[in-house]
C-alpha cells in the first residue's frame, strides 16, 4: 500500500511530467466505447480540470474516494492538487495503451512538455459508482 507521501509525490510527478490534455494515438482514432470510453473520459476529465485549475472537481469527481481521503490527510486534497497544478506549464497526455482486469484498469500515457517527449506514466483507474476514477497516479 502506498503511503500518503508517496501518493502526493506521485500526483506531483504525473502533473509535472504530463500536464494534462488528452490526445489520441492513431490506433485510437475510432470513437472509444465500453471500458476504453470510461478510461479516456476519466483521464480526459483529469486533463481538462487540471488545465482549468479546478482542483475541487479533480478531488470530488476524478480521483477515487480512497485517494482523495489520502490527500485530505496530508494538507487537504484541493490544497495539494492546487500546489501541484501551479507547477504545470503544458497540459498534454496521450494514452498509449491500456488494460482492464475486472473493475480496475491500467493506462500507460505519454507525457509531452513543451514539445518534448517524457517518461510514460501509469494511471491505475478503478471503476466506482460514479464511473472510472483515478485511484493511483505515477
Amino acid at each position: 500500500m502506498r503511503t500518503p507521501r508517496t501518493a502526493i509525490l506521485s500526483l506531483g510527478l504525473v502533473l509535472a511530467l504530463g500536464g494534462c490534455s488528452l490526445t489520441q494515438t492513431d490506433k485510437q482514432k475510432r470513437l472509444p466505447t465500453g471500458n476504453l470510453k470510461g478510461i479516456t473520459d476519466a483521464i480526459g476529465n483529469f486533463s481538462s480540470d487540471a488545465k482549468s485549475g479546478d482542483s475541487s472537481t479533480i478531488c470530488k469527481s476524478v480521483l477515487s474516494t480512497a485517494l482523495e481521503a489520502q490527500l485530505n490527510k496530508n494538507g487537504g486534497c484541493t490544497t495539494v492538487v492546487n500546489n501541484q497544478l501551479a507547477t504545470v506549464s503544458n497540459y498534454t497526455l496521450t494514452i498509449e495503451k491500456y488494460g482492464v482486469s475486472g473493475d480496475t484498469a491500467t493506462a500507460v500515457v505519454q507525457a509531452i512538455d513543451n514539445g518534448k517527449q517524457h517518461l510514460y506514466t501509469v494511471h491505475l483507474i478503478k471503476q466506482t459508482a460514479g464511473g472510472w476514477r483515478l485511484s493511483s497516479l505515477g
